[in-house]
């Protein structure tokens, strides 16, 4: 739930410090959703973006031919519009005059370092949680690309990963890379792997054989894997949230992984940008007119109501479907080791 505006606030402004002691701060967690999702800059809160599900360069013209003096062939290049809409998110953690007037100052800069490395792992938090539950959906993408993963050899398309005997990963990415090729999408780079995913496939008697050949080493390698699965990329969804009562480590039970059972066959661009193809783009909304200065950005204020300086971090965003060709998602791919 969208939370008020409190007034009666002085001196805020953006500290550069505590933005740079949160820059490089995962926790524990290493977040991947800006990496599956890149980032383009844009500088309006909502706008129009290019969809990229055209191939007008691979329809054959039978007569391309020139004669001397005349114009070239004319070709127009198809495309759709959608449009985003950049949502703030912003958390805030509280530093009660109380507590500073009991803390040498030392503790002070330690506890307003904590404070925003707290607050900025919220917002990575909730980018990681909105990216899983977008990027892992199959309805997002092309009917055609819609797999049934299921237990039964006879009934499903492809027998989940976890199942050693009748499962065959490779063979099931390789005929879903040519039905995502042959429907036009862009060749795939990129495999997404949540953690249990990782964990099943890296014990694979079928890509250990495959690999070895005469010797079955006890894991398969992060580099035989993007070997065997034909992709320049390999990124582990190893991302975890923990619910209210499991505060404390180890107390109210184990936490759950963000991505879930899933898998993610994708093209990801080297290099992104709001005219190049992508199966998903985060639209980070920077304007300064708006004081909306970019990703995860940490400001200090004080409030005279409630007598607290506040640590507060936030960012605009929307992530979005650019291309429903360029991602096969393969649901509960595994039954987990551990449930």
């Amino acid at each position: 739930m969208p939370t008020n505006s409190q007034h009666t606030v002085s001196n805020v402004h953006y500290d550069q410090y505590l933005t740079n002691v949160s820059v490089g701060y995962n926790g524990d967690q290493k977040f991947i959703a800006e990496e599956v999702i890149p980032v383009v800059s844009v500088e309006k809160q909502s706008d129009k973006y290019m969809v990229f599900d055209y191939q007008d360069h691979l329809v054959e013209d039978k007569d391309i031919r020139r004669a001397p003096g005349a114009t070239a062939s004319e070709m127009v290049t198809g495309f759709s519009d959608d449009s985003y809409f950049c949502s703030g998110y912003a958390k805030r953690y509280a530093l009660y005059d109380e507590l500073v007037a009991n803390a040498d100052q030392d503790r002070i800069f330690r506890l307003e370092e904590m404070a925003a490395r707290q607050v900025k792992g919220q917002l990575l938090l909730s980018k990681e949680i909105n990216a899983a539950a977008l990027l892992t959906n199959p309805q997002k993408f092309h009917e055609e690309l819609r797999m049934n993963v299921g237990d039964n050899p006879g009934t499903a398309d492809i027998v989940k990963w976890s199942d050693y005997e009748n499962s065959n990963p490779i063979m099931d990415v390789t005929k879903l890379r040519e039905t995502q090729h042959r429907l036009g999408g862009p060749g795939a780079n990129t495999l997404l792997l949540s953690q249990p995913v990782y964990n099943i496939l890296r014990m694979h008697p079928k890509l250990k054989s495959t690999l070895a050949g005469f010797t079955s080493p006890e894991f398969v390698s992060d580099e035989a894997i993007k070997h065997l699965f034909g992709v320049d990329n390999l990124i582990i969804g190893s991302a975890r949230k923990a619910n209210k009562n499991q505060r404390r480590a180890g107390e109210g039970g184990k936490t759950n992984y963000i991505w879930g059972n899933n898998a993610v066959l994708m093209y990801l661009p080297p290099a992104p940008g709001e005219d190049v193809p992508a199966a998903a783009y985060t639209f980070q909304w920077e304007n300064e007119a708006a004081n909306v200065v970019g990703n995860q950005k940490t400001r200090t204020y004080y409030s005279e109501e409630s007598k607290t300086k506040w640590i507060e971090s936030e960012e605009w965003y929307d992530q979005k479907i650019t291309s429903k060709l360029s991602a096969v998602v393969l649901p509960d791919i595994v039954n987990p080791l551990i449930k």
